[in-house]
């Protein structure tokens, strides 16, 4: 693939090489620490209990009492285990694992998105600007999202490395632990390779029959039709997510179902812009925009879209800030477009935030229109990246 950064590099060095990572890694572990041991997010008893409930043959997925249902595939379930054998330091362990996860597949896609982090310490720095807030989030949740969203990184790194035996297998595993990464599956079966698509239908399918082993195959479907029960009848909670749905029916009074028909029609044209992208061999355009592009459009159409969701959208906030470093000249308005969605996005919603400018954030959605203020800037990036792919 093209680099666009040319042959610019920086002085060698101990610091020059290791300040990035030594700061990630100081930061996720104090991150971690604080979660496990200070504040104990009540998450983490649903996503452990639930690997329990399957294993003493209980329904994983009845509510309880002053917790949040558990969301996620049965293997998803079978995987969280062996944290909970950890005891109090479980909790530590399964949101580190998370992290390295996160970063590994951040560093790879954005080397295959042509952003290449070891070559500049401004990047670094604006990876650092782009991943921290939402990350943090993510975090404090002690929910899956975090490794969830490193899978479909390194997948689709692997992708644009032409490992597609492996991009296919985890992805795959991505969409069998929880559904929304289906959606960059489903574009990238649309560059017809045929290594990728043997690898995604049967990883499929070894994914999803993975626990028959230790469960059975009749215990096996009945929990998967438990999990499509419970996420078919989730769509009755109240419209207080950050979809654009929600946003419509809160201030607009437009029916909420109106997600549908419009998602429906946003995903069908981002498969047909792949498909014309890769028949045009434009792979550099498609690698760098796809997945930022995929995960806005999870956020912006998906019922379930809420705060620890957000992650998501650290990709595209990342994409904005490297073309504001890439540009020689011009390039305040990139930094200026950058700096803006860090505040609409995760900025009016972190701690950092006072509390009234916070609940006055909320009140009026004003994530969700960070979300559609951070695609149409991809957007149009993609299109003046049109001009010289």
């Amino acid at each position: 693939m093209k680099r666009r950064w040319g042959d610019r590099t920086e002085p060698s060095g101990i610091w020059r090489r290791w300040w990035f990572p030594s700061v990630v890694l100081i930061s996720a572990v104090a991150l971690c620490l604080d979660t496990a041991f200070v504040k104990r997010p009540a998450n983490y008893r649903v996503v452990t209990g639930a690997g329990w409930n399957i294993v003493r043959g209980d329904n994983p997925y009845a509510p309880e009492l002053g917790l949040d249902r558990f969301k996620y595939s049965p293997l998803a379930g079978l995987l969280t285990i062996p944290f909970g054998v950890l005891a109090g330091g479980g909790l530590f362990v399964f949101l580190l694992t998370q992290c390295v996860l996160f970063f590994w597949g951040f560093q790879r896609w954005s080397r295959a998105a042509g952003y290449p982090l070891g070559l500049s310490s401004k990047l670094e720095g604006v990876a650092l600007g782009s991943i921290a807030l939402d990350l943090a989030v993510a975090i404090q949740n002690a929910q899956v999202n975090l490794g969830i969203f490193g899978l479909m990184l390194l997948g689709a790194a692997q992708y644009a490395e032409g490992k597609c035996l492996r991009s296919g297998l985890v992805l795959s595993l991505a969409t069998n632990l929880k559904l929304f990464p289906f959606t960059l599956v489903l574009c990238l079966l649309t560059g017809w390779n045929a290594r990728f698509w043997v690898s995604v239908v049967g990883g499929t399918l070894a994914w999803f029959l993975l626990p028959a082993g230790l469960l059975g195959i009749e215990r096996t479907f009945e929990l998967h039709r438990q999990w499509v029960q419970l996420m078919w009848r989730d769509e009755d909670r109240p419209f207080i997510m950050l979809d654009v749905g929600s946003f419509l029916e809160r201030h607009f009074g437009i029916d909420g179902v109106i997600r549908y028909p419009i998602g429906v029609a946003v995903g069908i044209a981002i498969g047909i812009i792949c498909l014309v992208l890769f028949r045009r061999g434009e792979l550099e355009r498609l690698h760098r925009f796809l997945l930022p592009i995929n995960g806005l459009y999870v956020l912006l159409f998906s019922y379930l879209s809420e705060s620890p969701t957000s992650v998501l959208a650290v990709a595209g906030i990342f994409l904005i800030g490297s073309t504001a470093v890439e540009k020689s000249g011009g390039a305040r308005i990139y930094w200026a477009a950058w700096m803006l969605a860090l505040v609409l996005v995760p900025g009016l919603y972190s701690d950092f935030a006072p509390p009234g400018i916070e609940s006055w954030a909320r009140a009026i959605h004003l994530k969700t229109i960070g979300y559609l203020y951070v695609t149409t800037v991809l957007v149009i990036l993609f299109r003046a990246s049109g001009n010289r792919v």
